[in-house]
C-alpha cells in the first residue's frame, strides 16, 4: 500500500511538471539559490500564476519562509508571493514568471535579504537584484514600495552557516537595503519589527527554531503588515530608511 501511495505521488509530481511552461528555469542559481530549480518551487509559482491573473490587488508582499507563514491572512484585497527559500535571485525568476500575467498592485511590500545573507551573495549582487526587483514592481502600477529589513536569527542559529547567516552579515545586507532604499526615494519599515529582536538577535521567545517565527511571532510581524498594507499611500512616502535591530 505504501508503495503504491508513493508511486501515486511520484506520477502526481511528474504530470504536474508538465504542464508548468517555465521549466527551463531548472538550471541552478548563481551564488547558492537553486530555489527556483527545485518541482516545489515551481509548483509553488505556477499556482500563483493561476490565481492572479488580471486582478487588481491593494496590496502585494514579496519575500521568504517568514512571510509565507502568514498564508492569505493578510486580507482579500491583498496577495503573499512570499515563497520559502527566496533569495533575491529566485525573487526575480518569481518576478519573470508573475508580472505577464497582467495582475497590479497599488502597494508592494517587499521582505527579502535574510536569505542572502545565509546564501552569500555577493553585496554588487544583492544591490542589483534588489534594484531590478523594484524596477520590476513599478512596471505593475506600484504607487508605492515599502521594504522590510533582512530578520535576524537567535544567536545560537547564527552559528550554523546551514541555517542562518551570521549576525554581521545581516547588518550588512541591511546597510545595503538602506542604500537602495535611499538610491529608490523608497521608505524601510524597520520601527515595527523591532518587536521581534532583541539586542540584534531573534527574541528566542517567538521563534520556533531559531529562524522562523511561531504563533505569537507571527501575530506582531503580521500586525506590522497589515498596518502599511492599511495606511494611506501617502502616509510612508517620505519615511526615511532605518536599519533593524537593537
Amino acid at each position: 500500500m505504501k508503495v503504491k501511495f508513493r508511486l501515486i505521488s511520484v506520477l502526481l509530481a511528474l504530470s504536474l511538471s508538465a504542464y508548468i511552461p517555465f521549466r527551463v528555469l531548472a538550471n541552478p542559481q548563481v551564488s547558492g539559490d537553486t530555489v527556483s530549480s527545485a518541482l516545489w518551487w515551481q509548483v509553488s509559482v505556477y499556482n500563483q500564476v493561476q490565481q492572479i491573473k488580471e486582478h487588481q490587488y491593494e496590496g502585494c508582499v514579496w519575500g521568504d519562509s517568514i512571510s509565507s507563514a502568514l498564508g492569505d491572512s493578510l486580507g482579500e484585497k491583498n496577495f503573499n508571493f512570499a515563497i520559502g527559500g527566496m533569495s533575491s535571485v529566485s525573487l526575480l525568476e518569481q518576478l519573470k514568471l508573475v508580472v505577464p500575467q497582467g495582475f497590479t498592485c497599488k502597494k508592494s511590500i517587499l521582505a527579502i535579504g535574510t536569505n542572502d545573507a545565509m546564501y552569500g551573495i555577493s553585496d554588487e549582487q544583492f544591490v542589483s537584484n534588489l534594484k531590478q526587483a523594484i524596477a520590476i514592481m513599478r512596471s505593475l502600477e506600484t504607487k508605492q514600495i515599502i521594504l522590510i529589513p533582512a530578520f535576524y536569527s537567535t544567536l545560537a542559529a547564527s552559528y550554523n552557516p546551514k541555517f542562518a547567516g551570521t549576525i554581521a552579515r545581516v547588518d550588512e545586507i541591511n546597510v545595503l537595503i538602506d542604500r537602495v532604499a535611499s538610491d529608490e526615494n523608497i521608505p524601510v519599515e524597520s520601527r515595527g519589527i523591532q518587536a521581534l529582536f532583541k539586542d540584534k538577535a531573534l527574541n528566542a521567545d517567538l521563534t520556533i527554531d531559531g529562524v522562523h517565527l511561531n504563533a505569537k511571532g507571527l501575530d506582531i510581524y503580521r500586525k506590522v503588515l497589515l498596518d502599511i498594507l492599511n495606511s494611506p499611500l501617502t502616509a510612508r512616502s517620505n519615511i526615511p530608511p532605518l536599519r533593524s535591530g537593537g
